[in-house]
């Protein structure tokens, strides 16, 4: 897998675990991001990557997963005639459509979370 792919997986990561680290402007920030880049997955990681380095706390949670994401590789690396398949890929295609997504799905986490309950 590209550093790319592994910068985007983890970053979608991010926003579904994390929802708390990003305001709603960074919600507003992403999405006009994402909305003017090409739908190419280099280009995509690259401007994200730009994005989270001016946040310290969202690169250091960046860079935790991605490092969970080496270290999944390297353990997963099969050896010849061994049938076991690698798990901790995920399921969606890295495009614009989804990372979008998640960020649109991330941004309503987060409202739900900062709902004061009613008691």
């Amino acid at each position: 897998m590209s550093f790319a792919a592994q910068n985007l997986y983890a970053f979608m990561e991010l926003l579904a675990t994390h929802p708390s680290l990003f305001s709603p402007q960074n919600f507003v920030e992403l999405e006009e991001l994402i909305y003017s880049t090409p739908d190419d997955m280099e280009q995509m990681s690259t401007v994200i990557a730009s994005w989270y380095q001016e946040y310290p706390n969202i690169l250091k949670s960046q860079l935790e997963i991605l490092k969970k994401y080496a270290t999944n590789l390297d353990s997963n690396h099969k050896s010849p005639g061994d049938k076991k398949a690698n798990t901790n890929i995920p399921k969606y295609e890295l495009d614009k459509k989804n990372i979008i997504n998640a960020i649109q799905q991330s941004s309503s986490s987060a409202k739900e979370e900062k709902k004061p309950t009613s008691k």
